[in-house]
């Protein structure tokens, strides 16, 4: 059973949205899928008090007394692993959501078959038996297999580079940092914002103007000349990955 929900301040697009997403629950009866709807981030918050949380959420990012930000951040402090997707009247918006993870993006209005793509990807998330892609990375110890999009950032020391994964685990290899973003950069989600970093933008939680803010709160220095890129790269990877 999947539960999701939406909340929208806005009756005729929650209702709009509540239809499509009851369309995809019809067209997938195997998932016995529910939807609940709110008007209010409040009316959200409290039933998740009440009754635990959603899988997937979907809500907008512009509301009146909390926004969606705010509303993700409490989302998160409970559940790591729900999807949250973000409607937003502008891509913009989504440099606004770093931090949140948010599984996806959707541009108001939003269509049916934007919305079921999105519902898409976040059942096979749920339904993955595999981490994805893997490389193998040469260590003192061995040779390990790695699931590369677990891959959070890549630091250069020395002779060494040190590979911290998403589960906070650190691996270290003689490896070139040329040499593996060379295999890297063949994914959208990673970036080099500096000489001897490499990251994955999904696991990066704040940007300043001279360093990202990354999952485990250690600071990566991005150059400036590529700081519009990083920002570019972001949204692009964003919206490509998550509809438009």
């Amino acid at each position: 059973m999947i539960r999701a929900c939406i909340c929208d301040d806005k009756t005729e697009d929650l209702k709009h949205l509540a239809g499509y997403a009851g369309d995809f629950a019809d067209c997938r009866p195997e998932l016995n899928m529910t939807v609940d709807t709110f008007a209010s981030p409040f009316e959200l918050l409290d039933r998740i008090d009440a009754d635990g949380g959603y899988d997937i959420y979907i809500f907008d990012i512009l509301m009146p007394n909390m926004d969606g930000i705010e509303l993700a951040r409490h989302i998160r402090e409970r559940d790591d692993r729900a999807k949250i997707i973000f409607l937003t009247i502008s891509r913009e918006y989504a440099i606004d959501a770093f931090g949140v993870r948010a599984s996806g993006y959707l541009v108001k209005p939003v269509g049916r078959e934007d919305l079921f793509k999105e519902l898409e990807e976040c059942v096979k998330a749920f339904s993955a038996t595999s981490n994805g892609p893997a490389m193998l990375i040469k260590t003192k110890q061995g040779v390990n297999r790695v699931h590369i999009l677990e891959i959070a950032m890549i630091e250069s020391f020395d002779h060494s580079r040190v590979i911290t994964m998403a589960n906070g685990d650190s691996l270290v290899t003689a490896m070139t940092l040329a040499a593996m973003y060379e295999k890297l950069s063949a994914l959208d989600c990673f970036f080099q914002p500096h000489r001897a970093y490499i990251i994955n933008l999904g696991y990066v939680k704040g940007l300043t103007t001279t360093d990202l803010v990354m999952f485990d709160g250690r600071r990566v220095p991005i150059s400036r000349k590529v700081y519009s890129a990083f920002r570019e790269a972001y949204m692009d990877y964003t919206f490509k990955n998550h509809g438009k």
